[in-house]
């Protein structure tokens, strides 16, 4: 389905346009070199975040998982122990397991909802962190979504 989603599809009923893209292509430029704001972060940098911290014999491991930053920081669900048995880390290897304990509150810490004043920053609020200058450009979301109607989605690699 997905793959047949027309760009009028994906601004009216999914909210993304193009300056969405533009804002969150800048703020992965921006942290790039740096080991902040992995909200936006995709799984190659993910990778690269795992190698800076010297873990690199399990970087790999997370390649086609499709593990991003987003799901670090919003998924509930995730925490260190998801993030090691991703990464591939024997449950023996209690050090390595604590290193990453270590680094992913450093970095995840202060990305996370909760650490920030209290405010909801789950995907379902209106634009969560968009600059002022795009959210003003950004037509209203509307009430229905095609995807709403679908009891399963199934995706294909075509």
């Amino acid at each position: 389905m997905l793959n047949s989603l027309t760009r009028r599809d994906l601004e009216r009923h999914l909210n993304i346009t193009k300056k969405f893209h533009q804002a969150l292509q800048a703020r992965r430029i921006q942290c790039e070199h740096q080991n902040v704001d992995p909200l936006v972060w995709t799984c190659h940098r993910v990778m690269k975040w795992i190698r800076d911290i010297d873990l690199k014999e399990f970087a790999e491991n997370l390649l086609n998982t499709g593990l991003h930053g987003a799901v670090m920081v919003m998924d509930p669900t995730f925490n260190t122990d998801a993030m090691a048995t991703a990464l591939g880390i024997p449950s023996g290897k209690q050090m390595v397991r604590r290193h990453l304990v270590e680094e992913m509150k450093t970095l995840v810490g202060p990305a996370s909802p909760k650490a920030r004043n209290g405010r909801d920053l789950s995907c379902h609020s209106s634009y969560g962190s968009l600059p002022r200058e795009v959210r003003d450009h950004t037509p209203p979301r509307t009430e229905g979504s095609p995807i709403r109607g679908y009891t399963s989605i199934e995706v294909t690699n075509v």
